[in-house]
């Protein structure tokens, strides 16, 4: 009988562990059904906008200044609108399906005036587009 305890403890342990050992605990969110993602930082508060290497687990950081707040996104472009303290950032970037990084051409907006002029230029409206917040959810992938 104390055996059968003992084995059964060992079960209830060792899976539980073995779960958590081999898995791959991570925070990200894909951004629809392109190759860029979301990851925290460090301390898991703030987002920032990565493209996928094409390897798993390999992301490149897209550079961009503060924390991702709101991100747009259709076939052609991605838009991301981040905070750093109290300045306001628009980025405007093609929507790459390839892995050659780092050719991006990214457009940094410092205000919104001529944010909203670059889209018109382009045909471009946010409310056409996908849209996502910069919150990323835990997630558990065996």
């Amino acid at each position: 009988m104390e055996i059968k305890k003992i084995v059964i403890l060992l079960i209830v342990v060792f899976i539980p562990f073995s779960l958590f050992l081999f898995s791959d605990i991570s925070q990200y969110k894909q951004i629809g059904n392109t190759h860029f993602y979301l990851l925290p930082n460090e301390m898991g508060i703030e987002s920032f906008l990565y493209h996928d290497g094409g390897e798993e687990g390999v992301f490149y950081p897209i550079n961009h200044k503060g924390t991702v707040h709101d991100i747009y996104w259709n076939q052609q472009y991605i838009i991301i609108k981040c905070s750093e303290q109290k300045e306001e950032n628009w980025y405007l970037m093609r929507n790459i399906k390839d892995y050659n990084y780092p050719k991006f051409m990214i457009q940094h907006f410092l205000n919104e005036n001529d944010y909203k002029r670059v889209l018109d230029s382009l045909g471009i409206s946010e409310k056409n587009m996908e849209h996502t917040d910069g919150t990323i959810p835990w997630s558990l992938h065996l």
